[in-house]
């Protein structure tokens, strides 16, 4: 993961109750960030968490947008860094709680808010879903 403040910022702060509008919507806009050049990073952060567990993107899809699951691959494979609130994922999707099998994806880094402020420049644009 690197130091260097990031070109775009999306903080995803939305779990499922919109059915994964929000979430789509982010990974898709940091996929067409990245295919334009740009560093970009998203925060997963309170109810957000709940992307960061394998199989949550799973048989989400929006109407008019490609499955969430094909986003967050895209993004990843594009080079996008996926940053996870530990704190709240340890709330929200307590490690504890995971059923059998289920696990943290591939590709995310647990940090804190020292790390994230970190990673804001003066020139960053920072997007909320």
């Amino acid at each position: 993961m690197s130091k260097e403040p990031v070109q775009t910022m999306i903080v995803l702060t939305t779990a499922k109750h919109d059915r994964g509008t929000r979430a789509t919507l982010a990974f898709s806009w940091g996929c067409a960030a990245l295919a334009m050049g740009q560093t970009v990073a998203i925060y997963l952060t309170m109810d957000g968490t709940v992307w960061a567990t394998q199989g949550a993107t799973r048989g989400v899809a929006v109407s008019g947008f490609e499955p969430l699951e094909s986003y967050v691959d895209q993004f990843l494979a594009l080079g996008g860094e996926l940053l996870v609130c530990a704190p709240c994922c340890e709330y929200y999707c307590s490690l504890d709680d995971l059923q059998p099998g289920e696990k943290l994806r591939e590709g995310i880094s647990l940090v804190g808010l020292a790390t994230v402020v970190s990673r804001i420049g003066a020139n960053t644009k920072v997007i909320t879903f």
